[in-house]
């Protein structure tokens, strides 16, 4: 279900300026505040990102008329970047994030809650999503 960042370049950089951003600013901020700072890492980096990438949702190949808009998409939108400024992640951000994956199609996320001493974050694979139900509440990703 997870990705592993020393295997990922890209997912590595991210982590990276997520890294920064958390260890300048800490926590307690609105999650706002971290979106602005890792928008500015990720112009500093050359990570290729859309802020608030509005997404197309499909249902059985069709197009919803509702759409997602993401916090961040990096890389073409290979990667969602779902920010938090919560307590702990909990199974309803997991799946969440799952959810967005299989409704769009992209192929990784990154799920970094900001709202810790330490930043905590999960990482997602689709392809390692696929063998798992669609519904329902996901289950803790590895790391």
């Amino acid at each position: 279900m997870h990705m592993i960042l020393s295997n990922d370049p890209k997912a590595y950089a991210i982590m990276g300026c997520a890294m920064r951003v958390h260890s300048t600013l800490g926590y307690g901020f609105l999650e706002s505040a971290y979106g602005d700072a890792l928008e500015i890492e990720f112009k500093k980096n050359g990570i290729p990102y859309v802020r608030e990438d509005t997404i197309r949702i499909y249902y059985d190949g069709l197009p919803l008329p509702t759409n997602w808009r993401a916090d961040f998409t990096c890389f073409d939108r290979s990667y969602i970047v779902e920010l938090k400024a919560l307590r702990s992640i909990t199974k309803i951000e997991w799946a969440q994030v799952i959810h967005y994956m299989r409704a769009t199609r992209i192929p990784y996320a990154m799920l970094l809650n900001f709202g810790r001493p330490q930043l905590q974050y999960d990482t997602f694979d689709l392809d390692k999503l696929q063998a798992e139900p669609a519904h329902g509440a996901a289950a803790k990703p590895q790391i």
